[in-house]
């Protein structure tokens, strides 16, 4: 806000015209001392109204508002400013008519048009704010506030490259401008388009590198899209420029859990809290971690005091929809509830959806169950304009053909120069949900055997060798194959605590295993496979982490991607024989020692007994399966798909399809 100048302090139609209006005013000033000294009496509060409101002092500035309106009760200026002083105390109908009237007086006041679109835009009169930040453009055609406005307006409306185009309309006109490059880099996020977004956080870091709060956001975004080390540098550096910061310390911890370091993401989280006591992401987040760890009552003892600050604050649930205790009844009533309320957040209802359907799955009730879990996944749909469209089943179809073709005999996967003959790495892979953290809990249970959880090191040596530069020279890819696969070995030792074997359970490296099988060729396989039925169900179910599993969230791209996984699976056996050994969920649940042993076996390791009592392993586990694996092995997931065969069409015939 500014103070107003004579000329707009002085510009209304409360004796007609403005031009005439203009006209009588310049006659007084010329012929009435007293009213000169009367409107700069007039000016002078005005401009210390302003400066009181700059600062803060809303008391104050109402007061000196009204004085002026007093004397002019027409005057625009103390009219939209009194306007802004009830915007901001929340009085949003009174507002909108004191702006509303000072517009009248004096149209061509921009600043007036965005406030009435921001007050428009709080009791959602969406068209009438739209168009009085387009009003506010129109007047002023360089105004960057008004295109940031209406960007973020039409945003939150869905309509995202509208708002695109708004924020790079306003760069344009100010490129120096931090506020309009931030909110271009927002709505990039919102609207799917991660990669351009951190692009633009970069550009931003480039302008400002000592902004903390720019390392903050794109390290949550490199989060989102699954690259942790990323995400993880840049934590550390928003803490490094600012140390005690709640926030940052918040989403290092998340980060770390994803890393599979629980201890270390409890203590960033336990020190947010330490810095900001009753912090409810704090709590909530000492309660993930403990989770992660396998302290579930100490957990549950946090996810209460989440509840005690606000027994709606869903933060507390966000554990519901992969643990296996029921909740009680007052629970199931606030779940239901938050679906209910119109200012529950999206993610608020999302998390309240999944959490609702594990609740009324446990109870038995699962058509009611089902109708909860459809609908939460709809909710992750609709707020995944660009991103639900990542998994394109034909592209994905298309993606395991090639794989096969390229690895369609045992010479696609012989060693060669740059091959490293260690002995160290183990991959479980397979479709999410087929029982790849269970298999990892028994390997990790031995003594001889690292779990490092899911690493995403082979995805990214993936996409180092597929650049253009390096996939096009023999060379070139043979040189940097053979550095990675050493670097790779290397921290993999660093991991292992003088383990034998390390496993990697990234399920999606099944995805990979031609080209791991060259760059280790010593390395093992274990497939894990399940009931396609009860995988794909079971990934419906879920609330992946964010950017994650997008086929997830609609029942028959669960369908098509677990027909094409185990389609290429099946290849991988064929191929590489010796070297894989498929791991079947209901097989093991049915004879876990049999199982077991043979596991341990192909890992060429001794028997140990501690592989039976896998669920007495105390380690981090991050993935959603950190409940399960701590429980004695049970058998109800078994043929879970037909408590819901009514509503599985989709699926079915997802699966039944023939490419």
């Amino acid at each position: 806000m500014s103070a107003a100048s004579p000329a707009t302090a002085l510009t209304g139609a409360a004796l007609g015209p403005a031009e005439e209006f203009r006209a009588g005013l310049a006659r007084l000033f010329d012929e009435n001392e007293g009213f000169r000294n009367q409107m700069t009496e007039i000016m002078d509060v005005l401009s210390a109204a302003v400066a009181a409101h700059k600062l803060g002092a809303l008391a104050e500035a109402e007061a000196g508002y009204r004085s002026v309106l007093a004397r002019l009760p027409d005057h625009p200026q103390a009219l939209h400013m009194l306007g802004a002083v009830e915007l901001q105390r929340g009085n949003v109908r009174g507002a909108i008519d004191l702006i509303r009237r000072s517009i009248k007086v004096h149209p061509g006041h921009p600043e007036a048009w965005v406030n009435l679109g921001s007050a428009l835009r709080t009791i959602h009169e969406n068209d009438e704010a739209i168009g009085a930040y387009q009003r506010a453009i129109n007047i002023k055609q360089d105004m960057v506030v008004a295109y940031t406005e209406l960007a973020t307006l039409l945003s939150d409306l869905g309509r995202y490259e509208a708002a695109v185009s708004y924020c790079e309309a306003a760069v344009a006109i100010a490129p120096a401008s931090m506020p309009a490059q931030i909110q271009l880099a927002i709505t990039l996020r919102a609207a799917g388009r991660l990669q351009d977004a951190t692009r633009h956080w970069s550009k931003i870091i480039a302008l400002s590198p000592n902004r903390a709060e720019s390392y903050y956001v794109l390290g949550t975004q490199f989060r989102d899209m699954g690259q942790l080390p990323e995400a993880l540098r840049c934590h550390n550096k928003a803490l490094a420029l600012k140390p005690d910061i709640p926030e940052f310390l918040c989403a290092k911890g998340a980060t770390l859990i994803y890393l599979n370091q629980a201890d270390e993401a409890l203590v960033c989280f336990q020190r947010a809290e330490t810095i900001s006591p009753g912090l409810p992401d704090a709590l909530a987040g000492i309660g993930w971690a403990l989770r992660s760890l396998g302290r579930f009552e100490e957990a549950d003892g946090y996810s209460d005091k989440v509840r005690a600050l606000n027994p709606g604050d869903l933060r507390s649930y966000k554990h519901v929809s992969s643990e296996g205790s029921a909740l009680e009844v007052e629970d199931e009533q606030r779940l239901a509830d938050a679906l209910e309320q119109p200012n529950t957040s999206i993610d608020g209802r999302i998390t309240a959806g999944f959490g609702l359907g594990r609740l009324l799955d446990k109870t038995g009730r699962y058509d009611e169950a089902f109708a909860r879990y459809s609908a939460a996944n709809s909710l992750v749909r609709d707020i995944w304009p660009k991103v639900a469209d990542l998994f394109d089943k034909e592209s994905f179809a298309a993606r395991i053909e090639q794989l096969i073709e390229r690895y369609r005999d045992r010479s696609r996967v012989e060693p060669t120069d740059f091959s490293n003959m260690s002995e160290l790495p183990v991959f479980v892979v397979g479709m999410p949900r087929s029982g790849t953290t269970l298999v990892e809990q028994i390997c990790a249970s031995h003594s001889r055997v690292f779990g490092a959880g899911e690493l995403g090191d082979v995805i990214r040596m993936d996409s180092v060798l597929s650049r253009p530069d390096i996939a096009g020279t023999t060379q070139a890819f043979h040189d940097t194959a053979r550095r990675l696969a050493k670097e790779h070995i290397v921290k993999l030792y660093g991991d292992a605590k003088g383990a034998h074997r390390v496993v990697d359970k990234m399920p999606d490296n099944i995805l990979h295993v031609g080209l791991l099988a060259q760059l280790f060729p010593r390395a093992r396989f274990v497939l894990c496979s399940r009931d396609d039925r009860d995988t794909a169900l079971s990934c419906y179910f879920q609330m992946f982490a964010p950017g994650a599993q997008h086929f997830s969230y609609d029942l028959a791209d669960c369908g098509h991607r677990a027909r094409l996984i185990r389609r290429l699976a099946r290849h991988w056996i064929g191929l590489l024989p010796d070297r894989t050994i498929e791991m079947n969920y209901e097989t093991l649940t049915d004879d876990l020692e049999g199982q077991s042993r043979r596991l341990i076996k192909f890992l060429g390791l001794d028997w140990d007994p501690a592989c039976m009592n896998f669920h007495l392993t105390e380690r981090p586990v991050s993935t959603l399966s950190y409940w399960q694996v701590r429980q004695p092995l049970y058998q109800s997931s078994v043929g879970r798909w037909r408590n819901y065969e009514k509503h599985l069409d989709p699926l079915f015939a997802a699966l039944n399809r023939h490419e």
